[in-house]
Parts: structure tokens; C-alpha cells; sequence
């Protein structure tokens, strides 16, 4: 199955027309509520899989190395990005998720569901990243048994 078709099929299924740029289209998903999040789609036809872009939005200066620390920890086997990779934009300094579907999966039917599920990911990831951009949180401290703090707090432990 070709991106143009797998395209068409989510249009169908999202029950709007989706506009493509060759083998590129932008999706706005989640504006009802208030917060959205634009998801690129882009079709690798040559080996058979759809790429799946969001722009989660630019680091913190301030507790920039606890969000980085956050991110890789949430890699670490998709633990928390629903098989997707959290990465930072070597050329513009900025957060993405991205995951590669087989588009033979998308074409027998998941094609909704699998933008719906990326969608619903990037949108929390999303606002983590803005969260640390308001305002970076502290760790949290430790005690250690003799009352004192350890060395390293470590992160959201």
C-alpha cells in the first residue's frame, strides 16, 4: 500500500479531506480541547512505512539537563512513548517524537488508531516540555537515613 493510499484511508477515517505535499502532510490533532499538537506524516513508499513527526517545542535554558535526563529515561525500552523516540532536532534545538509504522499495518485497518495513539503521546509530551518551559520542577529530596541529603537527589525518584 502506497502513502497516498494509507492518506486516504485516515481521511476517511478521521472524516476529513487531508491535504498531502508529495509524500508529506500535516495533521493538527487534539484542537478541540484547547491543546494540539500537528503531526507530520511522511511516506517512506521505498520501504514500505509511514513516518510520524510532532514538534514537542524547544528546551528549557533552566532545567534543560533534567528534561534531557527525562527523556532518555522515558527511550529506555518506550517505556513511556508508546514505541515511538523522543529526540532533539539537531538543527533547530528542538524536542521531537517520531515512530516509524510498517505500512502494511496501517493499510489493514490501524491507520486511525495508530495516529490517534501518537497523537494522544506527542500531545503529553507536548506539554511536559512546555511545563519545564514555565517552570522547570526541583527534584525531588531524599533523606538519607542520618537525616542528611544524599549527594545526588537524582530525578523523579
Amino acid at each position: 500500500m502506497t502513502f497516498a493510499d494509507i492518506i486516504a484511508a485516515l481521511s476517511k477515517e478521521l472524516g476529513t479531506k487531508i491535504e498531502t505535499d508529495g509524500d508529506v502532510c500535516a495533521i493538527q490533532a487534539g484542537a478541540t480541547d484547547g491543546d494540539s499538537v500537528t503531526v507530520l506524516l511522511h511516506g517512506l513508499d521505498e520501504c514500505g512505512a509511514v513516518l510520524f513527526v510532532a514538534d514537542l517545542g524547544e528546551p528549557p535554558p533552566e532545567g534543560r539537563d533534567r528534561l534531557m535526563r527525562v527523556l532518555l529515561e522515558a527511550n529506555d525500552l518506550f517505556r513511556n512513548t508508546a514505541g515511538a523516540t523522543l529526540s532533539l532536532d539537531p538543527d533547530c534545538g528542538r524536542v521531537r517524537l517520531q515512530r516509524t509504522f510498517p505500512a502494511d499495518a496501517l493499510a489493514q485497518g490501524g491507520v486511525g488508531i495508530a495516529f490517534a495513539a501518537f497523537a494522544d503521546t506527542a500531545a503529553a509530551w507536548q506539554k511536559l516540555v512546555s511545563d519545564f518551559r514555565a517552570a522547570p520542577p526541583e527534584p525531588p529530596v531524599r533523606q538519607a537515613s542520618d537525616g542528611a541529603p544524599p549527594p545526588d537527589p537524582g530525578i523523579f525518584v
